[in-house]
């Protein structure tokens, strides 16, 4: 049985809900950096990799915002999974960090966790160390995460990996880091 687009968006909204109970740390991150991540002009980095991208559904959280640009390229012209066909949305905000808090994208609300399969299969979440032009100070300098906020990311992550889509981007993205690096700090 297929989901309708409202499904879907409220599929996508109870997520967002569910971690807007809960934050990385007990005091804004953003302090720390001058929220870097948010500010940072994207444009003047030629990496094409720090593209906020959307999971499947997403985008329709973005459809008559204001506050954001959605945009989308076509699957064939980067490397995605082999079984995502037609587009792939991204999104950008127009003035940051002055954005909508409330609709950032998964990828924001998750951050500095990405989700990792090991060679094994086993599901794990890590800190997100891949090449920023910034530094994140809570992986930089391992600030300790709040426990609650782990627990929910990984419960989150585990769920979105139960659409295929999803499985296989976090499968390759996994075996991308691999071929990098050998070890990661496991969060959980």
């Amino acid at each position: 049985m297929e989901i309708t687009a409202s499904e879907m968006k409220k599929s996508i909204e109870k997520i967002y809900r569910r971690l807007d109970e809960v934050t990385p740390v007990d005091f804004d991150c953003g302090k720390l950096c001058g929220e870097v991540c948010c500010v940072y002009d994207a444009e003047d980095y030629r990496n094409e990799e720090l593209a906020l991208y959307l999971l499947p559904g997403e985008e329709l959280m973005y459809e008559d915002s204001p506050e954001f640009d959605l945009y989308y390229i076509d699957s064939s012209e980067i490397k995605y999974p082999h079984s995502w066909k037609g587009q792939i949305y991204l999104v950008k905000c127009r003035n940051p960090p002055e954005c909508d808090r409330s609709i950032r994208p998964i990828q924001c609300r998750t951050f500095p966790l990405i989700p990792h399969l090991n060679k094994q299969g086993e599901f794990h979440l890590i800190f997100d160390e891949s090449e920023f032009p910034y530094k994140c100070p809570i992986v930089h300098d391992h600030i300790k995460l709040n426990d609650e906020f782990v627990k929910v990311t990984y419960e989150i992550w585990l769920m979105l990996m139960q659409n295929p889509l999803v499985y296989d981007l976090v499968d390759m993205d996994s075996r991308m880091r691999d071929n990098r690096k050998t070890d990661y700090e496991v969060v959980i």
